[in-house]
């Protein structure tokens, strides 16, 4: 699915986005609507410098969408080319209003010159989009929770079955942490049937 991300991606901002969407709750662990709360200041080091330079942390704020608790994580070298190059799409496209990066991360792709936060609703839609074009090299259908699971798997296995650091990077406790560290243990078929059952 990774592979097929990236040779899908182009520079329209449809692609761009979907690319660093998909791959921001990949590697952060990060819930579909934490993820879409963000803003493009909390991910830049300089929202006002002509050089895109993603953090290799991202500090959320406090909101709603992650229950009011502020945390930070981690972002792989690959997720902040992804992001720097959307971003560089949204600044070159017009579709920021004085080429800043502030305000919503991810924008609706309806209109240029006052960016709009994309909606839960648009972001499921251009994720199936993508699945849709990119079928005849994919087995199965992913939803993005399953995204997100497969990150926090793929985690805990590059930290040795660490559940803490799980804990630490993903925001979830460290018995829900322990949990993942029991199904690191069953065969990928039988985390496919869980995932296929929790839906």
């Amino acid at each position: 699915m990774l592979r097929a991300l990236e040779a899908w991606a182009h520079d329209g901002i449809v692609e761009a986005r979907t690319r660093a969407f998909a791959l921001l709750l990949w590697d952060g662990s990060i819930r579909t609507k934490a993820a879409l709360a963000l803003n493009a200041e909390d991910v830049v080091e300089d929202p006002t410098a002509n050089r895109i330079v993603v953090r290799s942390a991202v500090k959320e704020r406090p909101c709603e969408a992650n229950r009011y608790r502020s945390r930070e994580f981690v972002l792989s070298a690959r997720t902040r080319s992804a992001l720097a190059d959307y971003l560089r799409v949204l600044r070159t496209g017009g579709w920021l209003p004085t080429g800043r990066l502030q305000g919503p991360l991810f924008v609706s792709s309806t209109g240029t010159g006052s960016p709009k936060r994309i909606s839960s609703r648009s972001a499921i839609h251009w994720w199936d989009f993508f699945q849709e074009k990119v079928k005849s090299h994919c087995t199965r259908t992913y939803q993005l929770d399953d995204l997100v699971y497969s990150g926090r798997i793929a985690y805990l296995e590059a930290s040795g079955g660490d559940s803490e650091s799980l804990s630490d990077h993903s925001g979830i406790s460290r018995r829900w942490a322990s949990e993942y560290r029991s199904d690191h243990k069953l065969a990928p078929a039988e985390v496919m049937k869980k995932l296929d059952k929790s839906r």
